[in-house]
């Protein structure tokens, strides 16, 4: 067997595991790193890199991608990922929470005239009011005419992976022209796409920050390349995503600042709009939005920095005033684990690092577990900073290593891939499941119930159940509520309970049956 004829056979052998261990359920779980080992491994055996001449190493160090070459990659790279999240989703472990309840449903309800209407949330507080009562979602109204056309939750999964694919585009162009390094501009855009960081956001369904993903490389590219227009059209759209825009968009101009020779007659662009732009949104998000759609003017998450003060304000006041305990609270926060996909190495590249210290400072903080440890979706606002900073730290790194640029060059790209590949500092990187019978057959079970007044459905299935309006989230407030007495409750015993307890769900489907309608769904009537 010939040497390309091996890597054909082990590449071909992943794809067909990739695509059919979901579908048929060949194993329980599969993560991506030991799908991708194999033909990475039997590629390098082939290439056999202990043979290179100074003259091979050179030439390989002086590669970089065809604008055909980064088109291909980019349409492979999203449909892989593409496939992962959508098998996440019929697996069923993306749950309603947030993905349906605060964007999906919203979002079709906004296409029926009901402004980002949030129908029963797992939060009390959070149901029956709009989302602008919580956060200046501007851009998912964008997203309402498309429901008009079809109402689907893959809207969302693919704007995720679009944002995510693009986001890696404009890294792969910021590395390229700053460094002049292909090479690692094309390990920098896969890093962009591998990292745990941007995994955990993917795999968690959809949550509007992955859009910085996408939007603040957009306008670093467009200040590199002295694009005004896209600039200014990237620093808008990044405002949109939410009030607290403004500290992404503060990073930016910190960034720029520190990286681009900016022309004097440019500065007022490229380094003051952003923040003012970002400033001015956050104000007219308290002065003007919020007093409309909330009954009070302090936001639901003040109490994510309670343990400084009630308020915003005082909450920033109270840790300006104890910067030892803000630093303790960063320093044993989740950020070092952000920093490990990356091998630290922004660190040595703290011109990238520098604007995302307030923004740092903030989350980590944060009496907010979730937020604190830059769980779920929070560590994506800094991947664009991270990833672009690991590139330069790895070149910085190398160079001082090694004495052939060639050779630096090398080693810093496969640095960047294989820390971005293989490190995850958790358990949160890139995994298939099997796809689930329960999941494809919610609706059809849905359908049958057409004479029920309200179906209660659990978490895990209701981002499948469509948006008929008798559909209602299956809560603890659902479930003792006096208006759904006798309603028909949908479960899943085999998945995801939240927000009840593993317990609390098997005692509520040992009182129902079996659906006639699909294996795996249990029936039960609500007392």
């Amino acid at each position: 067997m010939t040497r390309r004829l091996a890597v054909a056979a082990t590449a071909a052998a992943a794809a067909i595991i990739l695509v059919g261990a979901p579908l048929f359920g060949w194993v329980p779980l599969i993560r991506l790193p030991a799908l991708l080992l194999a033909p990475l491994m039997v590629a390098l055996l082939a290439a056999r890199p202990w043979r290179w001449s100074a003259r091979d190493r050179d030439a390989i160090a002086a590669w970089t991608p065809s604008p055909r070459t980064i088109r291909i990659a980019t349409v492979i790279t999203a449909a892989v990922i593409g496939w992962i999240v959508l098998t996440r989703f019929r697996s069923g472990d993306i749950n309603a929470v947030d993905f349906t309840v605060y964007f999906d449903r919203p979002i079709y309800q906004t296409a029926h005239g009901r402004l980002l209407l949030v129908e029963t949330a797992d939060l009390p507080d959070f149901s029956h009011r709009s989302q602008f009562a919580v956060h200046a979602y501007y851009n998912l109204l964008l997203l309402a005419p498309l429901y008009r056309i079809a109402a689907t939750p893959y809207w969302l999964l693919a704007l995720s992976v679009v944002a995510v694919a693009l986001g890696a585009v404009h890294a792969f162009r910021i590395v390229r022209h700053l460094s002049g390094a292909g090479l690692v501009a094309a390990a920098t855009a896969f890093a962009f796409v591998l990292n745990a960081n941007t995994a955990r956001t993917l795999l968690y369904g959809f949550h509007p920050e992955v859009l910085y993903s996408w939007f603040i490389p957009a306008a670093i590219d467009a200040a590199l390349h002295r694009k005004r227009w896209w600039f200014l059209a990237a620093v808008v759209a990044a405002a949109t995503v939410k009030e607290d825009a403004i500290l992404p968009l503060f990073a930016l101009s910190v960034t720029l600042i520190a990286v681009v020779a900016v022309a004097p007659r440019d500065r007022w662009l490229y380094l003051a709009a952003p923040p003012v732009i970002g400033l001015a949104n956050l104000l007219a998000y308290y002065a003007a939005v919020l007093p409309i759609f909330a009954s009070s003017s302090n936001p639901v998450y003040a109490a994510f920095w309670r343990d400084f003060g009630p308020t915003p304000a005082r909450a920033l006041l109270g840790m300006i005033s104890r910067p030892i305990d803000v630093t303790g609270r960063v320093l044993t926060s989740g950020f070092p684990r952000v920093l490990l996909p990356h091998a630290l190495l922004p660190l040595a590249a703290w011109r990238w690092m520098i604007g995302i210290v307030p923004l740092v400072v903030l989350y980590g903080a944060s009496s907010n577990s979730q937020v604190r440890d830059f769980g779920i979706y929070y560590s994506m606002v800094i991947v664009p900073f991270l990833t672009i900073g690991a590139a330069f730290g790895a070149l910085t790194v190398a160079r001082a290593l090694l004495v052939r640029e060639s050779e630096a060059r090398i080693a810093a790209a496969s640095v960047v891939f294989l820390a971005a590949l293989l490190v995850y500092g958790d358990r949160a990187g890139y995994s298939l499941r099997p796809w689930r019978t329960e999941v494809s057959a919610t609706r059809r079970v849905i359908e049958s119930l057409a004479s029920e007044p309200v179906i209660l459905v659990q978490s895990a299935l209701y981002p499948h159940a469509g948006y008929d309006a008798r559909v209602v989230l299956l809560t603890h407030e659902t479930l003792t509520d006096p208006r759904y007495t006798g309603a028909v409750t949908v479960l899943a015993p085999a998945l995801n309970a939240y927000p009840f307890g593993k317990g609390e769900l098997d005692d509520l489907a040992g009182h129902g049956q079996a659906s006639g309608a699909a294996a795996g769904i249990i029936l039960a009537r609500r007392p």
